[in-house]
């Protein structure tokens, strides 16, 4: 009968174990996330790694700067480039890239950012592109056509033709329906990262330690 006790007794400590490794973090993984005055370096090995080893090898580090928000609209933008380019290992996955791509996009179009504004443009009016909406196009097209940092931050103005061909493509209420979205056009931001300071994330980071200590004392 004691052996039974002690068997369950240890059985029911490995389990009370296992179940506190999964409610709290490994030791060090708070500290090992990026900061937001680390973005800067971050940017740049992203950029590396997109230009040595391709987009599909960049896109988890652009990921995590896009996440910051303000301020990474730039990584935003190089994200849903990356994002209309990869191939997936199904249909599927290529698909949720491909819409990952445009979430990415219109976020850094919709913070401002003359890239993005005039990608989605040009993507959009493309019957062979992924995003391919004449309407769209339209929209982003004024919007760039009216950003003052276009000529300095983005590629140069738009093809010449192409505000005209979309306008003989749409119907009357979408040309008028894009027209005054752009006339209220009004940037939106995703809100911006801040981390926790290093020495409250220190000191919270004790406390975990301490409380798994208690625990494993039970």
């Amino acid at each position: 009968m004691r052996k039974v006790f002690l068997s369950a007794a240890a059985l029911a400590a490995t389990i009370s174990g296992a179940f506190a490794q999964e409610e709290h973090p490994t030791e060090g993984a708070e500290t090992s996330a990026p900061r937001p005055e680390e973005a800067g370096g971050l940017i740049a090995f992203a950029r590396d790694l997109r230009k040595t080893k391709g987009c599909a090898q960049a896109a988890p580090a652009y990921r995590v700067l896009a996440g910051m928000g303000e301020g990474q609209e730039g990584a935003q933008h190089e994200l849903g480039e990356c994002l209309l380019l990869m191939e997936g290992a199904s249909e599927a996955e290529t698909r949720l890239f491909r819409q990952e791509g445009a979430f990415w996009l219109t976020r850094a179009a919709y913070a401002g950012n003359a890239r993005a504004q005039r990608k989605l443009a040009m993507e959009m009016a493309s019957p062979a592109g992924a995003l391919h909406n004449p309407k769209g196009s339209l929209e982003w097209s004024l919007i760039y056509g009216k950003n003052p940092s276009a000529e300095l931050y983005g590629y140069g103005p738009l093809p010449g033709t192409l505000v005209p061909g979309l306008k003989s493509s749409l119907s009357e209420t979408d040309i008028a329906e894009a027209e005054k979205f752009a006339d209220e056009f009004v940037p939106i931001t995703l809100p911006k990262f801040e981390g926790p300071e290093r020495e409250e994330g220190s000191k919270r980071g004790e406390r975990e330690k301490s409380e798994r200590r208690r625990r494993g004392r039970r």
